[in-house]
């Protein structure tokens, strides 16, 4: 008998004692059939086609792409400057890619990095980047640095930049882009991604410290800066009461956002789905990197959240879905999509996690990413099986 997790076990009995069902019946299909496309593969005319046939041809049915990569974009705006990787000026490759792909049938949805600003070891040298022109909006460490070490799926080890969100200026200038993007463009989603902190250490741009000092009497800094910054601080009960409440702040201004979103969706654009990519451990986002993603999925602010479950190894896969389990209340599971990447295992490793997905109750599942393996057709067959529900049992 195969050991199964704790989310896994709700099933198990079905599974074994259920056999003839299971034999006599197909399973049936992800409802949401998801892969992300990263913007070096939406430059041009051809490379969006290819992404889109490609897609469309490997039963996939929702598409996320990269339009706002590094504050840039990939799209024609008045808010942000055009991305520098797309060579014609005249080319609008989001305009070109929900043209095409609903020609196809599937659903395109816009995907922006929000709060990643930047990530190279060499600045961004172009005047109107919003990292130049506004310098003010960077957020920092209590130490005052303004990188964070990078975690990106690929293994890119570039040093990252975030925006503070708990900056007018920010949210202001995120607000535009949105607007500027729903009225322009027939998108079906708006995908959300880097909707967090640089990491634990990270909120203490000095807008985010003025505000917090006005709601509760003390700057921030100096509730870190009493112990001495060291490793493991030990405060007394009523820095502890406000150091929860620096917490609790941070995942507020996160929250807001997401807010801010759904109800310029629902103003603008209602059949548009909001969908978040966020850390797979919900405790984690939630205490790390202030993303409290299951309570964006009770209160209804959201269509879906996609947890990047990325771990190569199985038992590891299995345990991100086990800390689901143990936070989000089931009745709450159909508005999560489950993130499997395909870039670091092999096809039938990938295929076993889609399975287990299935398994566990998920209706959707979403690829990171298409560009890692688009030149590795072959890669696909067991995994569009499994997908479509014709995987073996």
């Amino acid at each position: 008998m195969r050991d199964f997790s704790k989310a896994a076990r709700k099933v198990a009995f079905f599974c074994i004692t259920g056999l003839q069902i299971l034999q006599t019946q197909p399973m049936s299909q992800f409802e949401f059939r998801g892969i992300w496309v990263v913007r070096g593969s939406l430059t041009s005319q051809e490379d969006i086609e290819r992404a889109l046939r490609f897609a469309k041809a490997h039963q996939f049915n929702n598409v996320f792409v990269q339009m706002r990569g590094r504050g840039d974009a990939f799209y024609d705006s008045r808010v942000v400057k055009k991305s520098e990787l797309v060579k014609d000026s005249q080319f609008d490759p989001l305009e070109y890619a929900v043209r095409r792909g609903h020609d196809l049938g599937l659903k395109i949805h816009a995907w922006l990095n929000v709060y990643l600003i930047w990530s190279s070891d060499r600045l961004p040298e172009d005047e109107q980047h919003v990292f130049n022109q506004f310098p003010e909006w960077i957020d920092k460490t209590s130490l005052g640095k303004s990188t964070s070490a990078a975690d990106a799926p690929n293994g890119n080890s570039n040093p990252m930049q975030f925006l503070s969100p708990a900056h007018p200026g920010v949210t202001n200038h995120l607000v535009k882009v949105i607007r500027e993007m729903l009225s322009s463009y027939d998108i079906d989603g708006l995908h959300l991604d880097y909707m967090r902190y640089g990491d634990s250490d990270f909120g203490y741009n000095i807008a985010a410290r003025i505000e917090f000092e006005r709601r509760n009497g003390v700057d921030p800094l100096r509730l870190f800066t009493s112990s001495g910054y060291g490793m493991n601080p030990v405060w007394d009960e009523e820095t502890q009461k406000l150091m929860q409440k620096w917490n609790l702040f941070r995942r507020e201004m996160v929250t807001d956002f997401v807010r801010r979103c759904s109800v310029i969706i629902l103003e603008m654009n209602p059949e548009c789905l909001l969908t978040v990519a966020v850390k797979p451990n919900p405790k984690q986002a939630r205490n790390r990197y202030f993303q409290e993603w299951d309570k964006w999925l009770t209160e209804g602010l959201v269509d879906y959240v996609l947890p990047m479950n990325y771990a190569s190894d199985i038992r590891g896969f299995a345990g991100v879905i086990d800390e689901i389990y143990d936070v989000v209340p089931n009745k709450y599971w159909p508005g999560i999509i489950m993130g499997i990447s395909i870039f670091n295992q092999s096809s039938l490793d990938s295929r076993d996690k889609i399975h287990y997905s299935r398994i566990t109750g998920f209706r959707g599942i979403s690829l990171f990413s298409y560009d890692s393996r688009k030149d590795d057709l072959s890669y696909y067959l067991p995994i569009v099986e499994e997908m479509m529900g014709n995987g073996e049992e």
